[in-house]
């Protein structure tokens, strides 16, 4: 058998397909029939002939290989581009889980090239609901990166599993929060936070809380920075919070104030050593002026 696949192998690289399943088809035992029809399959999907591919394929009476054959094909067509032979193949794909793959493959594929209106059409036609969330989640978190944070919040919310909808909630929040740090910040603020609201796993929403925070003190609004910080129920990540609002109101000058919030971090050694940043801070702006005299 080692051979006969070997050999099989060879005769689809020198593109002697008619031959290698003429080879295939005579082989009597039917799991190794199977395993050499795949490796054609795939091979002919790889090399861009892909009717001939699907027709192999069709020839495997194995429902969970031909399964597993198809969601190859699938993969290979979503690679060269060819969206619509992608998801015709797809639809053919008996085994569900198979089948949600492969779909959300081609959803990813239409994201990276921008069709978002597509890329979610597909998302939902995925059965699995695991497979769906996590579709729709990378839509969202496209948008997001495409500065299209209404449709993105949209999007996230429709996600059924609570981590992937909590972690799509995090991305648009954390992008609004950066967004508000050039233009029309409050609104923009307003928006993160709201998004961050609406996050259920406890610890993404600490996450994206201390995002927010982040934004608004590198944006100057530090009385609101730790206002956000103070809801952040996660003690290291409202450590990590209170650790940004110090060193960007030091950055500003402001460096009494930033001590105060320092003093404000629980957790020890993160403490002592946003402390000692600051003062080195402060040292160095007193050398400034005593410079300056």
């Amino acid at each position: 058998m080692r051979r006969e696949l070997s050999d099989i192998i060879a005769m689809v690289e020198a593109g002697q397909f008619d031959l290698a399943l003429q080879v295939a088809q005579e082989i009597k035992g039917a799991s190794d029939r199977f395993r050499v029809l795949a490796v054609i399959a795939a091979e002919m999907a790889e090399a861009g002939q892909f009717d001939l591919a699907l027709q192999i394929a069709q020839k495997i009476e194995d429902a969970s290989r031909r399964s597993e054959v198809l969601e190859e094909i699938t993969e290979a067509m979503v690679e060269a581009g060819q969206f619509d032979l992608a998801l015709q193949a797809a639809q053919e794909i008996e085994d569900a889980w198979d089948r949600s793959r492969a779909l959300m493959k081609i959803a990813e594929a239409m994201v990276e090239a921008g069709q978002f209106d597509l890329a979610l059409q597909i998302a939902q036609k995925i059965e699995d609901s695991w497979v769906r969330s996590l579709a729709l989640m990378k839509i969202a978190e496209a948008m997001v990166e495409a500065g299209q944070f209404d449709l993105a919040l949209q999007i996230a919310q429709k996600i059924e599993v609570a981590w992937h909808r909590s972690s799509a909630l995090a991305e648009v929040a954390a992008a609004m929060a950066k967004a508000g740090q050039t233009e029309r910040a409050n609104q923009a603020f307003q928006l993160a936070l709201q998004a961050a609201q609406k996050i259920e796993v406890a610890l993404v929403r600490s996450l994206a809380l201390r995002e927010i925070a982040k934004a608004m003190a590198e944006a100057g609004q530090f009385d609101l920075a730790l206002q956000i910080a103070q809801k952040i129920k996660d003690a290291w990540d409202c450590s990590l919070a209170l650790k940004d609002i110090a060193e960007a109101m030091a950055k500003a000058g402001q460096l009494d104030r930033a001590v105060e919030v320092a003093e404000m971090i629980g957790e020890p050694v993160r403490r002592l050593q946003t402390l000692a940043d600051i003062m080195a801070a402060k040292q160095k702006a007193g050398k400034g002026e005593a410079g300056k005299e």
